[in-house]
């Protein structure tokens, strides 16, 4: 049997499908059933679902037992947050579950890490970038969520002291089917022509994965990795000039004409933060850990993940398109029922 945690997340729903669709006895950790049956309707009847957390040892030592393979994506995602917080669900929620893997004679787990883990692209002797591998020295950029998703990152590769074979994959920033926030706000921007400028220059390069690359890549690496090493599961090194473009020649949108330069944003961003606080708001709107991360140049190998893993990326533009017809069937969806409800 396989355990899944962060399953009801973006990528965990799609990874929980995959392997159902692929024979797997498939268990999840939840920490609210009712959620596993809204995001999974009546494939729950399918599924053996444990209620527990990262905080919880004795809910993920149920969850572990009689598992051979686990698949861990559970982590907080969260740009603002405070080092201490993220280490607690990130670093020390890891913790729990992998020492209750080993109590329960687990063999082999697969541990979503990401590309924050490993940093930016590495400039050389020259001053001129190249893309980062698996093998470079990590240099996360230093907010918590980088900083704690390597520490992370580590602790589980540790563990192969203890018994365990233990993979790590990096995916980049996920987009695709599934989700309607994150990187894919982007894409709808881009196609309702409501993204006013580039972030910074139009020539940083960003780097966007298919969530169902993540997913095919992360199997395979269950499958097919060599236990402690780790694999970026990522998409094509393109500018945002490249990428917005070919975003908006498939959705009929419109790219910006002009980048607002990062001194700029990230003084906005500071403000707006500085803001929040003084309202007593717990997050805000936007925060200048974001804006380091969007235009910072993530430029980042998958050679590893090609010759290891077999791993090709779904071609962007048919990705992008795929994407599209997702968000469009939700918009639609969501309208439909805010008239319902209006009437």
């Amino acid at each position: 049997m396989d355990l899944v945690t962060g399953a009801t997340g973006f990528i965990g729903a799609q990874l929980v499908r995959h392997l159902l669709e692929s024979g797997q006895k498939v268990r999840i950790l939840v920490r609210s059933p009712q959620k596993a049956e809204a995001v999974f309707g009546t494939l729950c009847e399918s599924l053996d679902v444990a209620e527990g957390d990262l905080g919880d040892a004795a809910s993920l030592a149920r969850a572990a037992a009689g598992v051979e393979r686990v698949y861990h994506l559970a982590s907080r995602i969260n740009f603002q947050g405070s080092l201490k917080r993220m280490r607690a669900i990130n670093v020390e929620g890891t913790r729990r579950l992998l020492d209750a893997c080993v109590a329960a004679g687990v063999k082999r787990v697969v541990h979503m890490s990401s590309i924050a883990a490993g940093g930016p692209a590495v400039m050389d002797e020259n001053g001129r970038y190249r893309a980062r591998t698996e093998e470079d020295e990590p240099a996360p950029l230093p907010d918590a969520y980088g900083i704690t998703k390597l520490e992370q990152e580590r602790l589980a590769l540790s563990y192969r002291d203890r018994g365990l074979e233990v993979v790590a994959v990096r995916p980049s920033a996920v987009f695709g089917p599934g989700d309607p926030d994150g990187m894919n706000t982007l894409i709808w921007m881009v196609k309702t022509g409501r993204l006013p400028f580039y972030l910074g220059s139009a020539q940083t390069v960003a780097n966007l994965v298919f969530v169902k690359d993540v997913v095919r890549g992360t199997v395979a690496a269950m499958e097919r990795g060599r236990s402690g090493e780790i694999y970026n599961l990522v998409g094509p090194n393109l500018t945002q000039e490249q990428l917005i473009g070919l975003l908006a020649h498939v959705s009929g949108g419109r790219s910006p004409r002009w980048g607002m330069p990062v001194p700029v944003l990230i003084g906005a961003a500071r403000l707006v933060t500085a803001g929040a606080r003084l309202t007593f708001r717990r997050r805000s709107l936007v925060h200048p850990n974001q804006i380091r991360n969007w235009t910072a140049p993530w430029i980042v190998s998958d050679d590893k993940a090609r010759r290891e893993l077999g791993l090709v990326p779904t071609d962007t533009a048919a990705a992008f398109r795929e994407t599209l017809q997702w968000l469009q069937a939700y918009k639609a969806g969501q309208a439909e029922a805010g008239a319902a409800r209006e009437a």
